[in-house]
């Protein structure tokens, strides 16, 4: 059956998301931000090559989840999960039918012994997706959560109990309001109630869930320009990055932040 092994960052910005999940039954990604090429590069350093790849979750067709379609569509052995408005998008933004899985938003999802939980987040794509994996073997569960203006409660209960949580830390207040390579119109929408986490909205999340089961979260897909690491581990302080074991991923050097789950 599936159990986890280990999770490895290929990227993790407003310029790329991607993370390749290696398990007892095979291997897949979640997003592909990347181009191709890039992510075709990158495997080898994790042991394994395109050709290892059995599947892509995809959680919504903004490019920097999806852009590496392109470059992968000469590939044919892997699987490609997304709700059927997604699929379409991405085929429209590509110009190409690829092989869809299509799962109704909010259904479980079977794959190689993985029950995968899909459900819906407010971002401004056509419908995007969470995703929590969780073995039925019995091994550590995995939830990815990123691109959502905020957390709503109904969510915040489903995933409590995940082993391993991705959530999103994109901007620092200030530095969005002081960046002066984004219009107002831009700055408005990452923060609005279908944008971006903040690193404030992270905290509220995290800091208020007493009773959540995290062993491990990743504070992911900080804005290059709009956020420093620096500021999260202020804000979170020592006690909470002890209690949940935090990493803060760096968006310019994402690659080679794994996380060992056996």
């Amino acid at each position: 059956m599936g159990v986890i092994a280990s999770c490895h960052f290929l990227g993790s910005s407003s310029q790329g998301n991607c993370l390749l999940v290696k398990s007892t039954t095979g291997n897949f990604l979640i997003d592909v931000g990347l181009t191709g090429r890039q992510i075709v590069k990158c495997l080898p350093a994790f042991g394994i090559t395109i050709q290892d790849i059995g599947a892509i979750f995809v959680t919504h067709e903004h490019l920097d989840h999806s852009q590496g379609f392109r470059g992968l569509a000469k590939y044919t052995h892997f699987q490609c999960f997304a709700n059927q408005a997604t699929a379409a998008a991405i085929d429209n933004k590509f110009g190409k039918s690829f092989s869809w899985n299509h799962f109704i938003t909010g259904e479980i999802v079977h794959y190689q012994g993985f029950e995968i939980e899909t459900f819906s987040i407010p971002h401004d794509a056509i419908e995007p997706v969470g995703y929590i994996f969780r073995s039925c073997d019995g091994g550590k569960s995995l939830c990815w959560m990123t691109d959502l203006g905020y957390v709503p409660q109904n969510i915040r209960e489903r995933i409590k109990k995940s082993d391993i949580l991705v959530l999103e830390a994109n901007y620092d207040n200030i530095m969005l309001e002081n960046d002066e390579k984004r219009p107002p119109a831009i700055k408005n929408r990452i923060r609005g109630r279908y944008g971006h986490l903040s690193n404030e909205s992270a905290f509220d999340l995290v800091a208020n869930a007493a009773d959540a089961e995290w062993q491990k979260i990743f504070l992911a897909h900080l804005s290059r320009d709009c956020n420093d690491s620096r500021l999260l581990e202020a804000l979170f302080g020592k006690d909470i990055f002890q209690k949940f074991d935090i990493t803060v991923v760096d968006p310019h050097d994402a690659i080679g932040i794994s996380y060992s789950c056996l």
